[in-house]
């Protein structure tokens, strides 16, 4: 049986890609990765995954643009979670995969934190129908290696030379081909944490967020602090709060 892994963005798969490579996932991406500069990079994660035999099932949950999501938060558009959620759990039922793998939440994008969410919620109701499910978490845009976390790591793949090469040639190609965002990204990572960090993939056990627990985070999000900077310049009408992400999941996880 072949695990899930439910990104919100392609692009994502490219931090644990040998992982990704050895177990041959059932992959979900709850965006097409256009961000606000209307260019999606779904295409660019098909051909990245078509080669290794590896697919995205869009048969399973169709991407939708990243403004739809952006919209549901807000409240200005109608919510897709619900639906999506129950989809999830039906394929689950029906016996698809027995490991979710999910972004962490880290606050840096509040569709990242929705995708945590989500992923918890999915297993939550899958246990609670009897089903034996394991539920783990990669960082996005940490290092991969959270000193904090060490005695918790419950997956590990070590890249050789040789792998961890091809990995940052992909990561490099894949930033230049799809985004200036993501390149920027991309080398704001490799500047903080070094080459040889992405020779380790860690899989983590899952966390709660704190919008779960009908809290707010301790620390501001990055995606509000940039929210609120954007506003002011103008470049945004409106700014997507911990409130607002708060509010949208208590809505879609009361049935769990």
């Amino acid at each position: 049986m072949r695990p899930l892994l439910l990104v919100a963005h392609p692009g994502h798969e490219l931090r644990i890609i040998q992982w990704v490579h050895r177990t041959r996932p059932h992959i979900v991406m709850l965006t097409n990765g256009e961000g606000s500069i209307g260019q999606p990079r779904l295409e660019h994660s098909l051909q990245l995954l078509e080669p290794i035999g590896v697919q995205i099932r869009n048969d399973w949950l169709a991407s939708v643009p990243d403004s739809h999501i952006y919209g549901a938060l807000l409240g200005t558009a109608p919510s897709p979670f619900g639906a999506w959620l129950t989809r999830l759990v039906d394929l689950g039922m029906q016996g698809q995969f027995d490991t979710v793998v999910a972004d962490q939440a880290e606050g840096y994008n509040p569709s990242h934190d929705l995708c945590r969410v989500m992923a918890n919620c999915l297993v939550d109701r899958l246990r609670k129908s009897g089903k034996s499910v394991r539920s783990l978490e990669f960082p996005v845009v940490g290092p991969s290696c959270d000193p904090d976390r060490q005695s918790e790591v419950e997956d590990t793949v070590i890249l050789s030379p040789a792998e961890l090469r091809h990995k940052l040639a992909l990561m490099h190609l894949y930033a230049q081909r799809t985004s200036p965002v993501l390149k920027q990204e991309l080398d704001a990572m490799l500047a903080s944490f070094g080459e040889e960090s992405f020779g380790k993939e860690y899989l983590y056990p899952a966390s709660r967020t704190p919008y779960e627990l009908d809290e707010m985070p301790t620390v501001l999000p990055e995606f509000e602090r940039i929210g609120e900077e954007r506003f002011r310049a103008g470049v945004y009408r409106h700014v997507i709060r911990a409130e607002h992400l708060r509010r949208l999941v208590q809505d879609m996880t009361k049935p769990c």
